[in-house]
C-alpha cells in the first residue's frame, strides 16, 4: 500500500507531462512572388499662361515717342507726325486679342479759300488725339512657333482737330485717313513682331516636355517615384480667364510609379509636331503603391493578442509571441504559444483588403502542413480550426490612415510644386482606389490606382 502511494505522484507528474507537450517544428520557406505595378495610359494637362497685362506692358516699352513722321502725303500738302499718347491698352477673348492705341497727331497743312476774286492760301497747323485700334489673332504653327496676325479695326478722335481762324476748317477725316493709312503697318508689324519674339512657345513647351520625363519623387515617407514616359501632345483652342490666355495642352503618357530608390530616366523622347484638338485633358491616372511592413502589422496584433489565452475541448493555449512573414503569396504567422501545448506553431492565411473597413484581414486560415503533421501526433484537439477563428480577427489591420497620410502629402506637394524657373506642377487628388495586395519582403503592399486633375503650368514667361 506504501509502495502504491510513493509511485502515485510520480503517475501525476508523468501525465501532467505527457499532457503539456512542447513543438519542434521546421519553419515554412520564405519566399515572395513578383509585385509590380502596372504602368498607367494617363493624360497629364500641361496648361500655358500667357498673361496679356504683362504682354501689354512690354510693347508698351518698345513702342514710345514718335511713332511717325511723314510729308506729302497723299501726293498733297499735308505733313503728319504721330506720337504715343498714352499707353496701349489690350483686351482678350479666346485667341483674339484688342488693342486701343491712343495716339498725339500734329499736322501742318496747305488751305486755300476764294473771296472776292482772289485766291488766298496759307499754311496751317493742328493738334489732335486719336485712338487707333487693332485686332491680332493668335494660332500656333506646326513647328510650336507662335503666329500672330494684327489688322486694324477702325478709330475714334479723343480730341478733334480745331483752328480758331474764321473760314478754315480742319480736314479731319483726310487727316485721320492718313494716320491710319501711315501707321497701320507700323503698328501692327510692330505688334506681331513682339509677341513672336516675346512669347518663345517652343522654348517653354519643350523645356516641360523635357522636365516631365524626369523622375520626381513624389512620397518621402514611402519613397514613392514617378516616371512619365510620354507618347504624344495633343492641343486644344486658346481659352481665356481674366487677363490670362490660356493654352490647354494634353500630354498624352505612360505613367509608371516605383517604390524604393530613384528609377532611371528612359531615352529622352522628343517633342513632337503641333496637333490641335477640340477635347479637354482627361483625368490623371496612376497606380501607386502603400508599404505596410510586417513589423508594424504584429505589433497591432501583439497589442491584443500578448497573454490572451484561447480554449477548447477543456486544452488552453496562451499566446506569448507573434510575427509573420510571406511564402508562396500567402502569409506565414508564427505564434509562441504556452499552456496545454508549449512551442512555435505557423499558421498560414491569405491577405485581403476589405474595401467597407479599409483594412487588411486575413482568410481561409490554416496551419501551415508541418505543423499539422505534428499536431495529428501531439494536439489533435487544436486541427479541428475553433482556435484559429477566434484567433484571426486579432489579425486585422486598419490601412485607413496609411491611405489618408499618401493621400494627403501627395496633395501638400501639388499644391504648388516647382518643377522650374516659371514651370510649377499643380493639381488635387480626387480618388484613391485600392486595387490589389501583394507580400514583398518585410512588407505588405497595397496598390492603389490614384485620380486627379493635375497639371503642369508655364505661368512665368519672360517678357
Amino acid at each position: 500500500m506504501r509502495k502504491i502511494n510513493l509511485l502515485l505522484p510520480f503517475a501525476v507528474l508523468l501525465l501532467t507531462l505527457n499532457s503539456c507537450k512542447t513543438l519542434q517544428i521546421e519553419k515554412p520557406k520564405e519566399s515572395y512572388l513578383p509585385s509590380n505595378l502596372a504602368p498607367a495610359m494617363s493624360e497629364l494637362p500641361l496648361q500655358v499662361e500667357l498673361d496679356v497685362k504683362k504682354l501689354e506692358a512690354s510693347i508698351n516699352k518698345k513702342m514710345n515717342g514718335l511713332i511717325f513722321d511723314g510729308s506729302n502725303l497723299g501726293n498733297k500738302d499735308v505733313t503728319v507726325k504721330v506720337w504715343k499718347a498714352q499707353n496701349f491698352t489690350f483686351s482678350i477673348n479666346n485667341n483674339v486679342i484688342e488693342y486701343r492705341v491712343p495716339l498725339k497727331v500734329w499736322t501742318r497743312f496747305a488751305w486755300k479759300v476764294e473771296k472776292f476774286g482772289y485766291t488766298i492760301g496759307d499754311q496751317y497747323e493742328a493738334n489732335g488725339s486719336i485712338a487707333l485700334t487693332y485686332k491680332t489673332t493668335i494660332s500656333i504653327d506646326k513647328n510650336w512657333k507662335l503666329v500672330s496676325k494684327t489688322a486694324a479695326s477702325g478709330y475714334e478722335w479723343i480730341e478733334t482737330p480745331k483752328l480758331n481762324v474764321v473760314g478754315v476748317t480742319v480736314p479731319v477725316t483726310p487727316i485721320a485717313s492718313l494716320a491710319l493709312s501711315q501707321c497701320d503697318k507700323l503698328i501692327s508689324t510692330q505688334i506681331d513682331k513682339s509677341l513672336t519674339e516675346m512669347v518663345d512657345l517652343k522654348k517653354y513647351i519643350s523645356q516641360a516636355w523635357i522636365e516631365a520625363q524626369k523622375p520626381r519623387q513624389v512620397n518621402a515617407d514611402n519613397n514613392l517615384w514617378i516616371r512619365i514616359t510620354p507618347k504624344d501632345l495633343f492641343v486644344s483652342p486658346f481659352t481665356t480667364t481674366a487677363n490670362k490666355l490660356n493654352l490647354a495642352v494634353a500630354l498624352n503618357a505612360q505613367i509608371e510609379s516605383f517604390m524604393g530608390a530613384k528609377p532611371e530616366a528612359n531615352p529622352l523622347v522628343e517633342l513632337p509636331p503641333f496637333k490641335m484638338v477640340v477635347k479637354p485633358a482627361q483625368q490623371f491616372n496612376l497606380n501607386v503603391a502603400v508599404d505596410v511592413t510586417f513589423e508594424k502589422i504584429a505589433e497591432l496584433a501583439k497589442a491584443q493578442l500578448l497573454g490572451k489565452t484561447f480554449e477548447q475541448a477543456g486544452k488552453k493555449i496562451t499566446i506569448t509571441d507573434l510575427s509573420l512573414f510571406g511564402s508562396a503569396g500567402k502569409a506565414i504567422f508564427i505564434a509562441d504559444v504556452n499552456g496545454s501545448l508549449k512551442g512555435r506553431i505557423y499558421f498560414t492565411g491569405k491577405m485581403i483588403y476589405n474595401a467597407e473597413k479599409m483594412a487588411v484581414e486575413i482568410t481561409e486560415p490554416e496551419f501551415d502542413l508541418k505543423t499539422s503533421d505534428a499536431l495529428v501526433k501531439s494536439a489533435g484537439w487544436l486541427l479541428h480550426g475553433m482556435i484559429l477563428k477566434q484567433l484571426t480577427p486579432y489579425l486585422t489591420y486598419p490601412v485607413k490612415n496609411n491611405l489618408d497620410a499618401v493621400k494627403l502629402q501627395v496633395n501638400q506637394m501639388l499644391a504648388n510644386y516647382t518643377v522650374m524657373d516659371g514651370v510649377v506642377l499643380q493639381g488635387k487628388l480626387n480618388s484613391l482606389n485600392v486595387t490589389d495586395l501583394s507580400l514583398i519582403p518585410g512588407a505588405v503592399r497595397i496598390q492603389a490606382n490614384v485620380k486627379g486633375n493635375i497639371a503642369l503650368k508655364v505661368q512665368e514667361m519672360k517678357f
